[in-house]
């Protein structure tokens, strides 16, 4: 139910404290649009529920851009430490992915309901990490079946109370979706080589005099 006149409100707020805070404001950004569009979102006549603090979201970023930080410097630094923190760091991912997944859900409720994620280290470390690499050895033919894989890993294990979400995915949809998006990459890159090829052929003309 929301309203785009509302929201511009909310957002310009937004925008302008996080510019002249450098940033820190945008962890109560999140919060103040999270509830706006949870509060407008409904199922009969109960809407969602935004749970999370700005402070909550504030510690998560703050970790997040000193690992940031910490890791440029020592890949500038000491590349050989910076390539194995790379390393630990796509490793330990699939963990950021689950807690990340685990923190929103139980943010959200409906009707005093919280949800919640169930997804384990070793299935988000198959699904994120073990099946894109192996999709390279493919050319990337098994990307379109990883992504569907990521989907039913992320939809399957949310819970609300204790009721587990089912999703029915289909691959064939994924590979659909993929060949459209190659043919028009594809296409687009026919016609810009075209135009490409007929600027530098065409030949110049003086201009009159």
């Amino acid at each position: 139910n929301g309203k785009a006149t509302e929201f511009f409100g909310i957002w310009i707020v937004n925008v302008l404290l996080t510019i002249v805070t450098l940033g820190i404001y945008s962890a109560w950004a999140k919060v103040r649009t999270h509830q706006y569009f949870y509060g407008n979102t409904k199922i009969g006549d109960d809407h969602f529920s935004y749970l999370a603090t700005p402070i909550q979201i504030l510690k998560g970023r703050i970790i997040a851009v000193a690992v940031l930080v910490t890791y440029m410097v020592l890949s500038s630094t000491m590349p050989v430490v910076g390539g194995i923190m790379a390393l630990v760091l796509m490793l330990v991912s699939p963990l950021f992915i689950c807690l990340g997944m685990r923190f929103n859900m139980r943010m959200t409720s409906f009707r005093n309901v919280r949800f919640d994620f169930t997804g384990t280290y070793g299935k988000a470390l198959l699904n994120f990490v073990v099946l894109p690499v192996v999709s390279t050895f493919t050319l990337h033919l098994m990307m379109p079946y990883v992504l569907k894989r990521i989907d039913e890993f992320l939809v399957s294990n949310i819970r609300y109370g204790n009721k587990h979400f089912v999703t029915e995915l289909r691959g064939a949809t994924y590979y659909k979706a993929a060949l459209i998006t190659l043919v028009i990459g594809v296409g687009v890159g026919v016609v810009s080589g075209l135009f490409g090829i007929f600027s530098l052929i065409m030949p110049n003309f003086p201009a009159d005099s």
